[in-house]
């Protein structure tokens, strides 16, 4: 199961912690969307992975990490009956804007993160009622 995601308290302790709790968080968020998107053949990069390597390429590799995680949201979008408006393009330029990119991949995955647990429990639903009809059938 997934959870909303709280702008203002990623604004606050990103702040606060000076940057060390977006570290987390991004770490965190990179895991939920690679299970949002399972199935699509791609799996995103650790996001500390991400931060040693943008050290080598002078911030490319963030803003490229920007583009695929926005993208993939983006693709993913009709399969969840989600609508979002824009795509990676779009997010990986407002990163240059402070936090602007970051809190609208934080909205992007919060308008996710209901209709992927409806799929979760309904699929351990499902899961559960085989089973229930196995032991059913083996008890008989």
């Amino acid at each position: 199961m997934l959870k909303k995601r709280k702008i203002g308290k990623f604004i606050f302790l990103n702040i606060i912690t000076l940057g060390i709790y977006g570290i987390f968080f991004w770490y965190k968020w990179t895991e939920d969307v690679n299970k949002i998107c399972d199935g699509d053949d791609k799996d995103s990069a650790n996001y500390i992975l991400i931060l040693i390597l943008n050290a080598f390429s002078l911030g490319i590799n963030i803003l490229v990490w920007n583009y695929q995680m926005a993208e993939r949201l983006y693709q993913k979008a009709g399969d969840y009956g989600v609508e979002l408006k824009h795509g990676g393009m779009f997010v990986m330029l407002l990163h240059f804007i402070p936090f602007v990119s970051s809190v609208l991949k934080i909205s992007y995955i919060n308008k996710f993160v209901d209709a992927y647990n409806a799929q979760v429990v309904a699929a351990d639903t499902t899961e559960t009622a085989v089973v229930e009809e196995t032991t059913e059938t083996v008890a008989e």
